[in-house]
């Protein structure tokens, strides 16, 4: 089953370039693991943390394959602009950033060739449900923001196995819909309009039957974050960040007393093949 046409309209216009993007590796690195991996106290968005714990999960994994990482393979899905795919190829790693949408697509290459990577990170303007990828030929697949939008697509994981190699992992950052404060904060109409999915531990559990499944919870204070960005003024930013950060220090106290789960605002959920 393919992405329908009218998914692929409303996101036509969703991506565009950034024109104040690094033009220097290690300019864009350092920028990016700093407004995209870091936590809301500490210069990122309110977002990056559970980016950075689904990225470092990556590379601790691939740290343990024990292989030069121009060797493994890695899938960004939904991949966007290209921001995290292009990071990860600076990091050495050979990727693949899929997504639906042209425009995502062409600024994505775009960008890859700004910063040198072209011959490590290509992108396809793909469904997650037929990739014109070989049998067992990914390491790992990454997402951010991506799971909400295609678990409506029940083709996705069994193409997921057919291309990740035995014991192949996945790691997707994304909200979390059990936590009832989490409504208070998604922009219901966007998710209307692209037909996006709010996510709970049993549909995660049920879309990725044939894999191993692990959430890891992040983000119950920060969801404030989100409220005060919205109601306070421009302002105001300097004071939320350092609220942010007392925020970050209680999520981190409620992640190991086992409730993390359940007052999660957001997870990442971490799939691993057979075999």
């Amino acid at each position: 089953m393919g992405q329908p046409h009218v998914e692929r309209e409303a996101y036509r216009d969703f991506y565009s370039r950034d024109a104040n993007l690094p033009a220097e590796a290690g300019a864009f690195v350092a920028r990016f693991e700093r407004e995209q991996m870091s936590p809301h106290g500490h210069g990122g968005t309110t977002k990056g943390y559970v980016r950075g714990l689904a990225v470092r999960a990556l590379l601790d994994a691939a740290d343990r394959l024990g292989r030069p990482r121009d060797q493994i393979h890695v899938i960004d899905t939904g991949c966007g602009s290209g921001k995290l795919s292009v990071y990860l190829a600076l990091q050495g790693f050979r990727v693949t950033g899929v997504d639906v949408s042209e425009s995502a697509t062409r600024v994505s290459g775009e960008l890859a060739e700004a910063l040198g990577v072209s011959e490590r990170a290509s992108f396809l303007t793909e469904s997650l449900e037929s990739l014109s990828l070989p049998d067992d030929s990914v390491d790992f697949v990454i997402g951010h923001g991506a799971l909400h939008h295609f678990i409506k697509y029940e083709g996705v994981p069994s193409e997921l196995l057919r291309v990740l190699r035995p014991g192949g992992e996945g790691f997707f950052a994304d909200a979390f819909g059990e936590n009832r404060a989490y409504h208070l904060f998604h922009d219901r109409e966007k998710m209307e309009r692209l037909g996006d999915v709010i996510l709970t531990r049993q549909l995660i559990f049920d879309y990725f039957a044939d894999f191993e499944v692990e959430l890891v919870p992040a983000g119950w204070f920060t969801m404030l974050d989100k409220l005060y960005g919205q109601v306070l003024p421009k302002a105001a930013r300097p004071a939320v960040r350092a609220m942010s950060r007392v925020h970050h220090r209680v999520d981190r106290l409620i992640e190991g007393t086992g409730k993390g789960l359940r007052l999660a605002g957001s997870v990442v959920t971490h799939i691993r093949a057979p075999g």
